[in-house]
């Protein structure tokens, strides 16, 4: 009776332990079946745009009218395009609109617009002037090139109006937020990096150190590559 009864406490001590450590093993393995997978984050990169040899038609007034060594040369020559400048100094946008109908065509790969700034000072409405931006937007679309537009320095900071300009700070400012509210269909490049000191006269046609402000900011909200 004695071995009997060790006997049948000797069999249920191996059932508990065989219950527990069949436990221990599926119960794991059930974990391990439903724990989600853990997958690495993915790094996004920002394309960088290799625009080495491409066209480039730019379209404006005087700010853009330094054939020589102005911001578009300088965006032309760090990154390889080839330069079509048509820019006047003292050009209004209409007159911008009827060079951007006999120029624009499939040739070019870009087409840079910076415009307004003669025709605020003439206070013309902003909004017309808009208007006219987004027809030459609208040319580029219909031929297939990209359109990117200049806002423009910050006229509020850089601008010392002589007498009888004393509204084109604000005038300028106000034109400013409706072409980047209103632009369609195109990028819009703040170039609102000029400061009072690169400045060369009142209305701020810069030296130098503007143009290649406003240069790095092209190259850099744009992401094109540079050659070395």
């Amino acid at each position: 009776m004695k071995y009997v009864y060790k006997g049948i406490v000797l069999l249920i001590v191996v059932s508990i332990v065989g219950v527990f450590t069949s436990w221990m093993v599926w119960g794991r393995d059930e974990i391990k079946r439903i724990s989600p997978e853990i997958k690495k984050e993915e790094i996004v990169e920002d394309t960088i745009v290799d625009v080495n040899g491409k066209r480039a038609l730019f379209i404006g007034d005087s700010h853009t009218a330094n054939h020589d060594w102005g911001w578009q040369v300088i965006v032309c020559k760090k990154t390889g395009m080839v330069l079509k400048n048509t820019a006047v100094v003292g050009k209004h946008l209409p007159w911008m609109v009827s060079v951007a109908k006999q120029t624009i065509s499939p040739y070019y790969d870009y087409c840079f617009i910076y415009g307004g700034a003669n025709d605020i000072h003439g206070n013309r409405n902003p909004y017309s002037v808009v208007k006219d931006v987004q027809k030459i937007v609208e040319m580029c679309n219909m031929n297939g090139v990209e359109a990117i537009v200049l806002t423009g320095f910050n006229a509020e900071e850089c601008v010392k109006p002589i007498s009888g300009q004393e509204f084109y700070p604000k005038a300028y400012t106000r034109y400013q937020k409706i072409l980047m509210d209103s632009i369609k269909d195109a990028t819009v490049v703040d170039t609102r990096v000029v400061v009072r000191t690169d400045c060369g006269d009142w209305t701020c046609h810069m030296h130098p150190t503007g143009h290649k402000k406003v240069a790095n900011a092209v190259i850099t909200q744009m992401k094109f590559k540079v050659k070395n």
